[in-house]
């Protein structure tokens, strides 16, 4: 019996760790999904309809009319999407200047008919209300 006690001793303090890597695990699954249906709007050309289901740190910086333009813009030099995949996904509470909050950074590569080798980062946020919204959309 006392054998056991120092297995029992660090198993009570592992499944905290366990805990908050699996609330990590789902947020970063959310996020990622929130992601990826905003890109499908993004893809399409649909620029007022992105803006729409962007988050509320998104659509205070920029209105709809300027984010259509922002994002044909930036689009239509890089030709047509050929490929996207995920490369990395990140949960985090912080990010540099905005408040402390349920954060996702996802990298994804991409490859578009007039530039290869690109990489979009997208940047969701679980918005008051619960929902996971994008915030941020980079291409590099």
């Amino acid at each position: 019996m006392k054998q056991l006690a120092p297995i029992a001793l660090a198993m009570m303090f592992a499944m905290p760790v366990v805990a908050v890597h699996a609330q990590e695990t789902g947020h970063t699954k959310a996020g990622v999904a929130a992601a990826e249906q905003w890109l499908k709007l993004a893809d399409a050309g649909n620029g007022v309809e992105s803006w729409r289901s962007a988050g509320t740190v998104f659509r205070s910086a920029v209105s709809a009319e300027q984010w259509n333009g922002m994002l044909a813009g930036a689009r239509a030099p890089m030709g047509e999407l050929k490929s996207r995949s995920l490369a990395n996904a990140r949960y985090t509470r912080t990010l540099p200047g905005v408040p402390e909050a349920h954060y996702v950074v996802i990298q994804y590569g991409a490859v578009y008919a007039k530039r290869p080798g690109v990489t979009e980062t997208v940047v969701t946020s679980r918005e008051a209300e619960g929902g996971w919204k994008v915030i941020t959309y980079l291409i590099q």
